[in-house]
């Protein structure tokens, strides 16, 4: 084996290591709160890669923690939109509460034409025709305070 064979071996043993957020072999135990650091950083750039085709994401209330659990046990094995599919499949097993954020996702994704969700607490009708998406509320009557009867 190369020299160069053996380098590729050992960086890309190094990165899986630092993804899982395990301390890489032949390193110091206790540089823990580097690879601690280093960890989060990378998981931070997964997560934007995947932030900037699904913009939707910021809708999904923590999704930056729930995207760096998921992402600490599934080593990324293609695109950003590899990650994207694999996070909203398993997104429903372990948080049963986003629900509406699939919904949603699925408007934008363009696989659905219309949904109905709840977001930051308020109820709206999400469109979808061509690139273009449409998220419709309904506004407060003057005059009444919203949830009173008319």
């Amino acid at each position: 084996m190369s020299a160069r064979a053996r380098l590729a071996g050992r960086q890309e043993e190094v990165l899986a290591a630092l993804l899982r957020g395990d301390v890489p072999p032949g390193f110091a135990p206790a540089s823990a709160a580097g690879t601690a650091l280093t960890t989060r950083v990378l998981h931070r750039k997964r997560s934007d890669a995947v932030l900037r085709i699904a913009p939707e994401l910021d809708l999904l209330p923590a999704w930056r923690d729930r995207f760096h659990g998921w992402a600490a046990t599934h080593p990324a094995a293609g695109c950003a939109h590899d990650d994207l599919a694999a996070f909203a499949a398993w997104l429903p097993q372990a948080h049963p509460d986003a629900a509406d954020w699939l919904r949603l996702h699925a408007v934008h994704d363009g696989r659905r034409r219309a949904a109905v969700v709840t977001i930051a607490g308020r109820r709206a009708l999400v469109l979808g025709l061509g690139s273009r998406t449409w998220h419709l509320t309904r506004r407060p009557r003057a005059g009444l305070s919203e949830g009173a009867a008319p």
